[in-house]
């Protein structure tokens, strides 16, 4: 095996330094968990390099076998929550050799019925593939890791992530945000999910702690392990400050809070300044930041001192990394001007992969990323406008989806917009009234200067969303498919 990392190291910590914050109070200090990590690492012996699938990563447990299998050099790839059929799909599309999980977290008899058996002994729960047994193929030395994209847009895609893109992300997010040994963050997000992958190893990298909990911010457990952890930053996407604003969240009432990031999506400017505002009035700042998967989390951060002046902005490139815009007609945009969003970095993926064969390939990037997002550059501060493929016409007008469900935000009202036929846009809103639903279509339609009967709108009690907390527009289109209204009028209430 060429490359292997070790994330426990990165930062060159004090042993004693806290490294994992967990819900009963116990801290793992450095020290402590790099025995745990060697130790887990002998049990993940293979005789050429593996695929290691990790259940449950917000646990001590899953959070060890995620480092042990970097450390050996194996690919790993996490799941949170799976499903049967989420299981099934990974054993049979990617035929991992080693699992780390116990059996009461998985549905019965799974690991022995996908042919698997148990390690006897060890700290952890290893299942390897019995001999004889389909086996898989070869694994790119490179490879470190394969992680579902979020799929919103469709059927979720694997990204293929290199030790060096692990290793770069985690290093530039800690300059960018100028972690230091005594932060503390919460896993506020599945570790399956880049954007939370890439807290803990940020963390990790600047020697700081990490707290684990699986309760939702929604929750009063969540807060409750804020605090008792002295937790200084966390991260969430946009439905989360929505919810959070909605329900008049002070961040003076957890005292330790310094900084929370938000990516994950757009979110409205007015959420934006209100959030920020709150964080400052408490002492802190919010960062916006802006990523993807296919680099390994991060792109673009806004230094938080600048969110007032740039407001609307997702910031400038993290260290080491550029961006630049390149025009309709293929020549690179001038200041202010509009186009599709390139990204080059060290943590640019390796490329995607649909099965296990798609493992033993290597770079296919090339260190370039075509994000598929719109924007513009002005002084090197990047403004997203949308996605390529979230442009439609509407009765023969275009119309940025995104823009819409930005233009429903600004009215504190969340929405979901996905074309309809008839070059028409459909819109779910979330509340309980389809007449306010259908008052604020009109305000909208207006607004983007649309014919009334461009745009119909269905209300839901609650928009569907993918376990990243993001849009599910599959499901938002089976919502609204089904009504059976007149153009420009509201839809059954649902």
């Amino acid at each position: 095996m060429s490359e292997s990392l070790d994330l426990t190291a990165l930062g060159r910590p004090a042993a004693g330094a806290a490294a994992v914050l967990l819900p009963d109070g116990a801290i793992v200090p450095y020290g402590h968990l790099d025995r745990l990590v060697g130790a887990a690492a002998r049990q993940l012996d293979w005789p050429a390099k593996a695929l290691v699938l990790v259940d449950a990563p917000r646990t001590l447990r899953g959070v060890v076998g995620y480092l042990a299998a970097l450390r050996s050099g194996h690919a790993v790839m996490l799941i949170e929550h799976g499903s049967e059929p989420v299981w099934a799909d990974v054993i049979d599309g990617y035929r991992p050799e080693l699992l780390i999980l116990e059996p009461s977290d998985t549905p019965a008899g799974l690991a022995p019925g996908w042919g698997y058996h148990r390690r006897a002994g060890g700290g952890l729960p290893v299942w390897r593939r019995t001999a004889g047994a389909e086996p898989g193929g070869a694994i790119h030395p490179d490879l470190a890791m394969i992680i579902r994209t979020s799929g919103s847009l469709g059927a979720p895609k694997t990204v293929r992530l290199s030790f060096a893109n692990l290793r770069a992300n985690a290093v530039a997010i800690a300059e960018a945000l100028r972690i230091r040994p005594g932060d503390r963050a919460l896993a506020s997000l599945p570790l399956d999910f880049s954007f939370g992958l890439s807290i803990l190893n940020s963390h990790l990298a600047a020697g700081a702690a990490t707290g684990l909990t699986s309760a939702a911010p929604s929750s009063a457990e969540f807060w409750w392990c804020a605090d008792q952890m002295r937790v200084t930053c966390l991260g969430a996407v946009p439905a989360t400050f929505r919810f959070l604003r909605a329900r008049r969240w002070d961040p003076r009432d957890h005292p330790s809070l310094r900084r929370v990031l938000q990516a994950g999506g757009a979110l409205d400017t007015g959420t934006i300044a209100h959030i920020g505002r709150q964080m400052h009035a408490a002492g802190g700042d919010l960062v916006v930041m802006y990523g993807q998967t296919e680099a390994t989390a991060r792109i673009a951060y806004l230094p938080p001192e600048l969110l007032e002046e740039r407001l609307g902005s997702v910031g400038i490139a993290i260290p080491g990394g550029r961006i630049s815009i390149r025009a309709p007609d293929g020549i690179p945009a001038r200041d202010g001007q509009a186009g599709s969003v390139l990204y080059q970095g060290r943590n640019v993926m390796m490329g995607y992969a649909r099965s296990r064969k798609d493992l033993a390939a290597g770079d296919t990037q090339r260190g370039l990323l075509r994000t598929g997002d719109l924007g513009c550059l002005r002084d090197g501060f990047l403004y997203l406008s949308g996605r390529a493929d979230r442009q439609v016409k509407a009765l023969g007008r275009r119309v940025d989806l995104d823009q819409v469900e930005l233009a429903f935000a600004g009215r504190g009202i969340a929405a979901a917009a996905v074309p309809g036929p008839g070059e028409r846009v459909h819109v779910v809103v979330e509340t309980s009234a389809a007449a306010i639903a259908a008052a604020h279509c009109r305000s909208v339609t207006t607004r983007f200067g649309l014919p009334g009967a461009a745009m119909v709108v269905a209300a839901v009690t609650e928009i569907p969303r993918t376990s990243r907390g993001k849009v599910d527009y599959a499901a938002v289109r089976r919502v609204v498919e089904p009504c059976r209204h007149l153009p420009g009028q509201p839809a059954d209430e649902r």
